[in-house]
């Protein structure tokens, strides 16, 4: 049932006061707490609500998540949110004396399969922590009301804090093209959450049980639930159910599409050191490609027009438009380019900026920026000479790369802006 109770000031997770100190006791995998008065505080908590945990079977680990996944990949667990908690008794192995952990905890996850959330309990010797979760809202939320969390809330867009770990899963497969096996690497989607609207929050009543006979915690769950409207993507059709605040973070800025035009052209920050000096070029133009949709946020494509390669930019990297058409579109080339290299004094063209339109020996084009180191010529048994041009080159991040200046088909000295424009020193 709905309440419109006044929460300020009261936290959403209540925690119990405790009197003694911890003594800390560091181990490889985590930091625990020895003082048995404390267990059930969440600030000495292992396993917090909100920690995104996994199964045993999982190959994920806290420290490693950059895993692919082979073989029958669908056996791969989901990665879960701790939302509820039961604090069991403590307990010793009747053998060796050990304490056991006997507390449990309630795990969420979507299933793609069915279209929906599950929830499923588990003892602590069945899970593994791969992460401390996304508690911004959860945090955020704290301190405030439910009729100040409805205002807030209300027609936002919200999704799992899980999601980013379960769109990166990634598994790896052979396949045989033309008797040729190849390995091919695509996206394990069996577990990811969709993106979803809010429609209502309350007060969840019975968030805290304690033990009458001792006062401490003995069970746990959020205090606020949010209920979301998604697109099921088993039916096609919208279901609504309610999930914990602690489980979701807030999709704002994500959603917000950009205006980045493909006629327009943006300065993007970049790290590229000439070989054998000094000198770096500290930014680079960019020209958009395309603009990329990935399943709560767009990834903006653009083309480097120095390097030619693309540059994916996300949406929290605002880009500043520049107007470079006097210094990356300064008039048409030229193709005197034997006169102009064999002839001109070295000191003249030595350290100089060109853009140039070049042929290799195989015929593939190509245009690019260079900056001369030298100019030298190769003589053959027969007499016959070589000319070349010795530079560094932007199109290769800045290597030294060695052009045949009879292949050099047309050049342009650059604007007297390149150098500082693209902050080169």
């Amino acid at each position: 049932m709905e309440s419109n109770t006044k929460i300020a000031g009261a936290p959403v997770v209540a925690p119990v006061e405790r009197n003694q100190t911890a003594k800390v006791v560091k181990s490889a995998d985590n930091v625990k707490y020895e003082d048995s008065d404390n267990n059930n505080d969440p600030e000495y908590e292992e396993i917090p609500l909100g920690t995104i945990v996994a199964n045993l079977a999982h190959p994920y680990s806290a420290d490693n998540t950059n895993v692919l996944i082979t073989t029958y990949a669908h056996f791969t667990p989901p990665l879960m949110i701790v939302i509820e908690k039961n604090y069991g008794v403590a307990k010793y192995n009747p053998i060796t004396g050990d304490k056991e952990d006997n507390d449990s905890y309630r795990c969420l996850y979507y299933l793609s399969i069915s279209g929906g959330f599950e929830l499923q309990w588990f003892k602590r010797r069945e899970l593994k922590k791969i992460s401390v979760g996304s508690l911004d809202l959860f945090n955020s939320a704290k301190e405030k009301g439910i009729d100040k969390l409805k205002k807030e809330l209300l027609g936002k867009m919200a999704i799992l804090t899980n999601v980013d770990l379960e769109l990166d899963k990634k598994k790896i497969w052979a396949d045989n093209e033309g008797g040729i096996s190849k390995e091919k690497v695509n996206n394990l989607l069996d577990y990811l959450p969709p993106l979803a609207s809010i429609i209502d929050v309350k007060l969840n009543e019975d968030h805290q049980k304690y033990n009458e006979k001792s006062g401490k915690i003995i069970h746990r769950k959020s205090k606020i639930l949010v209920k979301l409207r998604w697109l099921n993507n088993i039916t096609s059709k919208y279901s609504e159910d309610y999930i914990p605040l602690v489980a979701l973070k807030i999709i704002d800025e994500q959603l917000e599409l950009r205006n980045y035009s493909k006629k327009s052209t943006f300065l993007y920050n970049s790290s590229i050191i000439l070989e054998e000096s000094e000198i770096t070029v500290s930014k680079a133009p960019l020209v958009l490609e395309s603009i990329i949709w990935k399943h709560y946020f767009y990834i903006y494509r653009f083309q480097n027009v120095f390097t030619k390669q693309l540059q994916d930019v996300l949406y929290d990297e605002a880009l500043d438009i520049a107007d470079l058409r006097h210094i990356i579109n300064n008039g048409s080339f030229l193709n005197d380019s034997v006169n102009k290299f064999t002839k001109t004094p070295d000191e003249q063209l030595k350290d100089k900026w060109f853009e140039i339109q070049y042929s290799d020996r195989n015929e593939r084009f190509t245009q690019r920026f260079i900056r001369i180191a030298e100019i030298f010529k190769d003589v053959k048994e027969d007499g016959n000479e070589r000319h070349f041009v010795r530079a560094n080159c932007l199109l290769r991040n800045g290597k030294i790369r060695h052009f045949r200046i009879e292949r050099i088909t047309g050049y342009k000295e650059v604007h007297e802006d390149f150098v500082k424009t693209f902050n080169i020193m």
